[in-house]
């Protein structure tokens, strides 16, 4: 009797724990079709090209989305999720391929357009550069904006040159005049938004150093005494350490005083804050003879320091180089005066320099 209760027994949990699986089984062979997809398309309103593309749909696990551009991966997203991706302005077809837990598919195409307005708020900043009066510093701000163009006006064929915020670019004129300089704020698409103005240059007043003689609007203005006459000249010996266009050619006449020279002065003191020591390239026809460089104060040339230096090169380029380490830093000097063959009266010889420059 045991026995039969006990077989009985078995029989009922068999069929107990077979319906209880066949209620958790899941017929995937019903799951519904793929149906009703579509996106929705979120985007940022800063030319960025930014959009969060959120698909939907119903019966679908998971969306694959190609963006419709030069992407060729798709972006695989989860049913519920989404996808940021930056475009450039245009219009693009974007597909959506959903499937579900069967892994069949439906698929729709979306239009998608990216249009791009205007920057705002351009401000354009325009000053001159005040080492050289022929140039101008330019910088711009702007909302909605990927970067500017600059055209600076000396031609209408000319290639403008692309800066971004924060950025500060230099121009420099090739002759005087008045141009009109136009700053665009782009946006990496069609529109854009534009600031004119025009501009005048002169000729440059300032000199400074490096002195190398090959401006063509700087006025090279040398001052003589006892006999000498110093112009800017064409390199008539262009070779060795000096092959540039122009140079200074002093000339001290015949019978001219022995310490006979020229002087150039320049548009601010010099700074021997750091370099203590100027080169200059010197020309000469015979070997053995000094040159003396003295600076001077611009108001009152008692206020001078002076160092000479042995030419050992005749008809040759050779660099000098005047050590004034020590000098008072008190006084300001900003006279350059330049004396060749000095202590000896003249006899007609022309010397040349050029390239006068600080160095440590």
């Amino acid at each position: 009797m045991k026995k039969i209760i006990s077989i009985i027994s078995l029989v009922l949990i068999s069929i107990f724990y077979g319906c209880s699986s066949d209620k958790n089984e899941v017929n995937v062979a019903n799951v519904a079709l793929p149906k009703n997809i579509d996106a929705t398309f979120t985007i940022a309103q800063d030319n960025s090209g930014k959009v969060i593309i959120t698909p939907t749909g119903e019966g679908i696990t998971q969306f694959k989305i190609y963006y419709g551009d030069a992407t060729t991966d798709p972006a695989v997203v989860n049913a519920g999720g989404n996808t940021t991706h930056t475009y450039l302005e245009g219009t693009y077809q974007v597909k959506i391929v959903g499937t579900n837990l069967n892994g069949q598919t439906s698929e729709v195409s979306l239009p998608l357009v990216i249009t791009f307005f205007a920057p705002t708020n351009l401000a354009v900043t325009i000053t001159p550069i005040t080492t050289n009066s022929l140039g101008i510093n330019v910088s711009a701000t702007a909302n909605f904006e990927t970067g500017f163009l600059v055209y600076y006006g000396e031609s209408p064929t000319e290639i403008p040159v692309s800066f971004h915020e924060g950025d500060v670019v230099s121009h420099i004129y090739a002759v005087p005049g008045t141009y009109t300089v136009k700053v665009v704020a782009v946006t990496g698409g069609l529109a854009s938004t534009q600031y004119t103005q025009n501009v005048t240059v002169t000729t440059p007043t300032i000199i400074a150093m490096p002195l190398d003689f090959e401006s063509t609007t700087l006025n090279y203005v040398f001052t003589n005494f006892g006999g000498t006459n110093t112009l800017v000249i064409p390199n008539p010996n262009s070779s060795g350490i000096d092959v540039s266009s122009k140079v200074a050619a002093l000339t001290k006449s015949g019978g001219s005083q022995t310490w006979a020279g020229s002087f150039i002065e320049l548009s601010s003191p010099i700074d021997f804050s750091v370099m203590k020591k100027i080169k200059m390239k010197v020309w000469c026809p015979t070997a053995g003879i000094d040159v003396k460089m003295k600076l001077e104060n611009f108001n009152d040339n008692t206020i001078n320091i002076e160092k000479d230096v042995n030419v050992t090169l005749a008809n040759g380029w050779q660099e000098l180089t005047f050590d004034f380490t020590g000098i008072n830093m008190a006084n300001t000097y900003q006279r350059i005066v330049v004396f060749f063959d000095f202590g000896v009266a003249g006899t007609g010889a022309t010397y040349y320099f050029d390239d006068i420059k600080q160095s440590n």
